[in-house]
């Protein structure tokens, strides 16, 4: 089958950017509304070797065996195996990993298997874009929108001869990121179709899978009453807690050097210590915590803490569900340069969340709980009625602004 004219040139065009991108860090050829491309092809660069050839992986038969025997293939397999059928005879192969970007299935031709071996398109590969540079799957699971990638717009050489279509599977009642579902084939089959085809695949799923009634949970508790206390009842230490909460917002995982920047900062603490609490920790959460680099593994259910369930109900725009977990400021005693990052941003975000509120109950909860902001005070005061008691006390916080 000839290769159109159109697809050479895009193939010449994105050899060229890619080019003049890492010899000199600079993307003057790419359009405005290619931003996500240059900002994508930075974050690779800061995180992997450019000659990098294929993605990480772990046990791909037991991440396989683990996923199929999971809820979310059970509901998901008829509309695989009908995707499958479907582009049987277009040398396209299809993957769907987890939130973080691991594969968790993939599916092929023969034709196609050695090809996809070679780049570890296989179950339990890390194919987040600080593990393989720019890719689809990556970027559907960071921004939860469908994306293309095409050739050299692949960050490492080796994935150039590719073109990748990608798609977010979205539990909406939640709001969880549940996998990406994705479709791959050498450049040369590169076509619209394809895009329009993963993304409603993805959205079957999505429909299917938010039919599920999942309760969202949380493995460890770190705004609540109960801090630090884990899903199977574990106290854990608060350096164990800051070191959790440093790799769950690091899902693409941490080297110990970098693991011990985020959590000791300037201390001097030794390298040997650090590897002490990871073996303490280890012990507590088993397998959850993974290595080289460390991170953590969770099942699509759970997140990882109850600040990162904070964070969904604020993007959601769920303030009693939000007020519910947001009791205390995220581990306020802790000074780790992670944890004082993080702690800020949720704060931050909780109060934007509110300012823009007009739940009362909830607006008042925050008030009595946590330290006056002015901007949540004043939103209550806008809503509160002079014959609500509550507005006295409101306006009585507010003059100390003043």
């Amino acid at each position: 089958m000839r290769i159109s004219d159109r697809l050479r040139h895009a193939r010449i065009e994105t050899e060229h950017q890619w080019k003049a991108f890492t010899l000199k860090r600079e993307s003057q050829y790419l359009n405005p509304q290619n931003a996500w491309l240059e900002h994508s092809w930075q974050v690779s660069a800061r995180s992997i070797d450019v000659e990098k050839t294929c993605a990480p992986i772990d046990d791909p038969e037991a991440v396989r065996q683990q996923f199929i025997s999971s809820q979310l293939y059970q509901v998901a397999k008829p509309l695989l195996d009908d995707l499958l059928n479907s582009i049987q005879d277009t040398g396209f192969a299809i993957g769907l990993s987890d939130p973080n970007a691991t594969l968790q299935w993939t599916a092929s031709s023969r034709v196609m298997e050695k090809r996809l071996e070679k780049a570890h398109f296989i179950p339990s590969a890390h194919w987040d874009e600080q593990s393989i540079g720019t890719n689809a799957v990556g970027l559907a699971a960071r921004l939860v929108k469908p994306a293309a990638v095409f050739s050299a717009q692949h960050y490492v050489p080796s994935l150039h001869e590719w073109v990748c279509y990608a798609a977010p599977i979205v539990h909406k009642p939640t709001g969880q990121l549940a996998a990406v579902l994705d479709i791959s084939a050498p450049w040369q089959n590169a076509t619209p179709l394809a895009l329009a085809t993963v993304s409603h695949y993805a959205q079957q799923i999505s429909q299917l899978w938010s039919a599920v009634e999942i309760e969202p949970c949380f493995y460890l508790n770190l705004c609540g009453h109960k801090t630090g206390v884990c899903l199977g009842h574990t106290l854990l230490s608060r350096r164990l807690q800051e070191i959790f909460l440093t790799l769950s917002v690091h899902p693409e995982g941490l080297s110990l050097e970098s693991l011990h920047a985020h959590v000791y900062g300037d201390a001097e603490v030794s390298m040997s210590t650090l590897k002490s609490e990871m073996s303490h920790l280890r012990a507590h959460i088993g397998e959850r915590l993974q290595a080289r680099p460390y991170r953590l593994s969770m099942t699509a259910q759970i997140v990882p803490t109850d600040a990162h369930l904070i964070e969904q109900y604020a993007l959601q725009g769920n303030v009693q569900a939000m007020m519910a977990l947001y009791q205390h400021p995220l581990l306020p005693q802790s000074q780790a340069p992670a944890v004082v990052e993080f702690r800020e941003y949720l704060h931050q975000l909780v109060v934007r969340t509110l300012v823009m509120s007009t739940d009362v109950a909830a607006l008042w909860q925050f008030s009595i709980q946590h330290e006056a902001e002015y901007e949540v005070l004043a939103q209550l005061q806008q809503l509160l009625p002079p014959s609500d008691g509550r507005r006295a006390a409101v306006l009585a916080k507010l003059t100390q602004f003043e």
